[in-house]
């Protein structure tokens, strides 16, 4: 059903071309036959109709009425008549020339009409393309100094028509912009490539980048410069913010306290920080291009053949080794060292932090814990058993050990006298909250036989043995103290490792909730202190990600699996968002329960609009390609580097492929054109020059494509060739418009052959009659010498000079019927110097007949020898037209002289003008434009297309053609030409 309704407005539309075109046969047929018209006639109104109503539509329908209408001439107008029978052959030639004819014109009208409407909605897609890409082009005559611009400069430059250009350009700008146009315009100058400020009419300040190049004539002179503007203003404050967020990239990473290196897979240094360079005691300069070898004593070959596997399974690396400075000294660093892809190569970045302090420690730890060992082999903590009145009864050897005593000594002794923080009342509070059942542990401080005093942990416990006992469990926690200092110097140390290295440090328990945020100082936006603590990251407010996204990371939080890069966005108190990148790695305790998450946060917001500008930057790129049907690529000499999403298309090759070699392209491109363009591309390679050809290619499924290919070669800072960078355009649309103007140009001349051949047709009673006055006066002068033999004696003189008369009668005849085979015959046209005075009289002899008939008057002023270059039978047919035309004319005034005045003379340049003027009853000044335009026509019984082939003829010489009003009556046609370089 979908498809009878759209097929239906087009069979309404070729049923009302049907109908029309029967009415219109019809009508034609009743006029002519009633007026009397013969076939010739009648022919020619049915050729113009059907060439009419061919215009509308359906080529079907025009053959159908060109049937119809070879019914109706051999019915009514050829004998016998209202028979469908022909007797005269010369009738059926004519018919059949009638049909034949008739169903060209209705094919090249048909075909003219698709033509134009492909032409027009090509040219509406080129000006969409260049609104969307913000390009526009402009032209500047150098002769004129006219300028001409595409609607979409004037959209970039604000107004419209576009003012002077430096008008527009900023005051700061314009002697450069002035320079670099007037470089271009001279011989050998560099191309029109440059960049200038606008200052539109509303104010705005744009940055535009305009290219042009300059077109000379054969002397050398430059006729016109033509090119391409094209806004860069968002490019340019994307670029601007680029440059800033990389500076402020840097700024932080040489403010972190730990060291940066970047190093490619030998483990050359490509980049470091400040923090490195001062810890190394290298200038930045001298580390660039330093191995790590050169530092680093640990590293071997083999361990860096590790470092790379792993990197390359997309683990992070991470060992302890050490650096040697410039000054030889050594010194112990952590490694972490993580992967980083560029430009397909693999690069790594590490994190070096001096753990000297902590080394030390580590030391001292183990010193400790020796002590502590031997601690436990004998006991681990002191026991202390003491009566009610607290006084000891007993203990172990560790608490004789731990406080210097013998056990003897200790043994009688009070709590109080070794417990420095106890005294009366607080004895007295312990033993109460004891009797009360409750399990006290408290610190204090005992002192040691020699004076010295040490914190202990006490865990008090009464119980009931022979009496009120208490069991004192005491423990050394002198180290436990260290330790707790030294915690919380680890803790300010991991503080300001938090505030230069990440934006946010977190902790979450089992359930995911968070038990620990650290926000690095200053951080915009920054949640308060406390108010995420005990919630669950989905239960805080974020803007992203979506509902699915937090489903698979809940997944992933459930599984207890380590996450990297995951993106998330807080409301910013503009109203924006904030971006953070979180990772996390889960915790578990030593029997291997998972306790919770720790992990990092980073915000990413600066990075996240660079990489949105750049999308959409590379985003606008692939559209303009797409829409100019450009693609671009870069090789070497072994293989390709890069194709652009278009270059696949173009060439029909899949993207998820990989980039094609160079032998699966050389087998797409076109057998005739495989080995020019392989040597081509060698050559361009090796001798580091711009290559510039076009070839065909051929698509697997047949499909052929013309490819314009244009390249330059990429040098390095010491001049050698690294890789090459080409475009390649598809313009099979523009050969096949080339092909269709070829087609019209044959078209046109076709037209022209069957103008000339109708004038022929209209002269030929004329021209038989300049024919037949030599034949008869050669025979008159062959009997006169016949009379002159028969004499006696025979008057041989008088025969001679009789057979030369029936020669040069001969010769007239002669040339009479050379040149009507030459405006009858279809011959290429020829482009060749004649005189064109000559010409001109040649048409006058040959028209004389109707000059005559009409009662004209020819005057002509032919000035001297006048040489142009060109079709010496087109030019004669656009004189013979005018002519006819003005005889015609002519034909109706009846009271005043029929005067045809035909002159020619140099211009005012190098031209030559001809003016062929009537005194008949003139044009009206409305359509003096009109008379050129095809079909247009004032004859009664004329088809319009006369002048329309002499003002197509004359174009094509690179003459002009126009018409004018004659003074006091009349009009005058003018023509001019190039004169030809031999007569000047």
């Amino acid at each position: 059903m979908e498809i009878t309704h759209k097929q239906r407005p087009r069979l309404h539309a070729v049923a009302a071309q049907f109908l029309l075109g029967i009415a219109g046969v019809a009508l034609i047929t009743f006029v002519c036959f009633k007026i009397g018209f013969g076939v010739g006639r009648t022919s020619l109104a049915y050729l113009i109709w059907i060439a009419l109503v061919s215009l509308l539509g359906s080529f079907v329908v025009s053959v159908v009425l060109s049937i119809v209408a070879v019914a109706c001439l051999n019915y009514f107008f050829v004998p016998p008549l209202f028979e469908f029978r022909v007797d005269d052959p010369d009738d059926i030639l004519r018919i059949a020339m009638f049909l034949t004819t008739s169903l060209v014109v209705t094919a090249l009208t048909t075909k003219l009409r698709r033509v134009q409407e492909e032409l027009g909605e090509t040219n509406l897609r080129l000006e969409t393309a260049h609104r969307i890409a913000h390009v526009g082009w402009w032209q500047h005559d150098l002769i004129t100094d006219r300028v001409t611009v595409s609607a979409e400069v004037g959209r970039i430059l604000g107004m419209r028509p576009v003012a002077p250009w430096l008008e527009l350009i900023h005051p700061e700008d314009r002697a450069r912009v002035a320079d670099a146009a007037a470089a271009a315009v001279r011989r050998g100058g560099p191309r029109y490539d440059v960049e200038y400020r606008v200052l539109r009419p509303d104010g705005a300040l744009r940055i535009v980048h305009s290219q042009g190049d300059v077109t000379w004539d054969g002397s050398g002179r430059p006729l016109r410069k033509f090119g391409v503007l094209q806004d860069i203003t968002e490019l340019k404050q994307a670029e601007r913010e680029l440059r800033a967020s990389e500076a402020r990239f840097r700024t932080v990473v040489d403010h972190a306290t730990d060291a940066f290196f970047l190093y490619n897979e030998d483990a050359t240094v490509l980049d470091v920080n400040r923090q490195a360079c001062e810890s190394l005691g290298y200038r930045r300069d001298e580390l660039i291009g330093m191995t790590a070898f050169d530092y680093g004593p640990d590293l071997t070959p083999a361990l860096l053949q590790r470092i790379r596997e792993r990197l390359r399974g997309g683990k992070i690396v991470t060992y302890d080794g050490r650096h040697r400075r410039k000054d030889g000294t050594v010194f112990p660093v952590e490694v972490s060292i993580r992967e980083l892809w560029h430009e397909g190569q693999m690069l790594a970045v590490s994190l070096d932090r001096d753990i000297t302090e902590r080394k030390r420690a580590e030391q001292e730890l183990r010193a400790s814990e020796g002590r502590f060992r031997i601690f436990v082999d004998h006991a681990t903590d002191a026991f202390l058993l003491l009566d009610d009145d607290w006084t000891i009864l007993d203990v172990n050897r560790q608490a004789c050990h731990g406080l210097g005593y013998s056990r003897e000594e200790l043994i009688g002794k009070h709590k109080s006298d070794f417990d420095v923080g106890l005294d009366g009342t607080s004895i007295q509070r312990l033993k109460q909250r004891t009797v009360a059942g409750e399990a006290i542990t408290f610190e204090t401080r005992h002192r040691r036989k020699d004076g010295t005093s040490f914190p202990v942990e006490v865990r008090l416990n009464q119980f009931e043995q022979g009496g009120r006992r208490y069991l004192c469990l005491v423990r050394d926690i002198s180290e436990r103290k260290r330790a707790e200092d030294e915690l919380r110097e680890s803790e300010e140390r991991f503080r300001t490792i938090v505030q230069f290295s990440f934006d946010v440090y977190w902790e979450s328990d089992a359930q995911h909730r968070f038990i620990r945020q650290v926000f690095a100082e200053g951080l915009a936006d920054a949640p308060a202190p406390g108010s995420e603590i005990g919630k669950t990251r989905w239960e805080v407010p974020y803007l992203e990600p979506d509902a699915e996204a937090w489903r698979k990371h809940r997944e992933t939080l459930d599984a207890h699996l380590p996450f990297r890069d995951f993106e998330l966005a807080r409301p910013a108190s503009d109203g924006g968002k904030r971006y953070v990148s979180v990772y996390g790695l889960p915790v578990f305790d030593k029997s291997g329960r998972f306790i919770g998450y720790r992990g990092v946060g980073r915000h990413i917001t600066e990075r996240k609009r660079v990489e949105e500008a750049l999308r959409r930057s590379e985003a606008y790129l692939a559209e303009a390609q797409r829409l100019s049907h450009t693609g671009t690529l870069a090789f070497n000499a072994t293989a390709a580097v890069y194709w652009s999403e278009e270059s696949y298309r173009i060439w029909g090759f899949d993207p998820l492929q990989g980039l094609p070699d160079r032998e699966t392209v050389l087998q797409r491109i076109h057998p005739d054109d495989r080995e020019r363009v392989n040597a081509a591309t060698d050559e361009a390679l090796h001798a580091r020059r711009d290559l510039a050809f076009e070839f065909r290619i051929v698509l697997p499924d047949g499909t052929v494509k013309y490819i314009e290919a244009t390249g330059q070669p990429m040098l390095s800072a010491q001049g050698e060739r690294v890789e090459m960078v080409a475009t390649h355009i598809d313009v099979t649309e523009r050969k096949r418009a080339q092909e269709e103007h070829e087609r019209l140009r044959q078209l046109e001349s076709n037209l022209a052959h069957m103008n000339r051949v109708s004038i022929m047709g209209e002269l030929a009673a004329s021209l038989a009659h300049e024919i037949l006055h030599p034949i008869a006066t050669a025979r008159n002068n062959a009997r006169a010498g016949m009379r002159f033999l028969e004499m006696s004696p025979p008057n041989l003189p008088e025969v001679k000079e009789a057979l030369a008369c029936i020669v040069r009668d001969a010769d007239r005849a002669k040339g009479i019927v050379d040149r009507m085979r030459d405006h009858i015959q279809k011959a290429p046209p020829r482009s060749e110097p004649f005189d064109l005075n000559e010409a001109i009289d040649e048409v006058i002899e040959m028209v004389q007949s109707a000059i005559t008939k009409n009662g004209v008057l020819v005057r002509t002023t032919l000035k001297g020898s006048l040489l142009v270059h060109g079709d010496r039978v087109q030019l004669q047919q656009v004189i013979l037209n005018l002519i006819l035309n003005a005889v015609e004319a002519m034909s109706s005034v009846e009271e005043d002289a029929r005067e045809l005045s035909i002159s020619t003379k140099q211009g005012q340049t190098s031209d030559v003008l001809v003016a062929v003027q009537d005194s008949g009853p003139g044009i009206d000044p409305e359509r003096l434009d009109k008379v050129f335009a095809a079909f247009y026509t004032t004859k009664n019984a004329g088809i319009g297309m006369g002048l329309s082939i002499c003002r197509s003829i004359i174009t094509a010489h690179g003459g002009r053609l126009w018409a004018e009003a004659n003074r006091p009556r009349g009009a005058v046609f003018q023509f001019t030409l190039p004169a030809s370089p031999q007569g000047s």
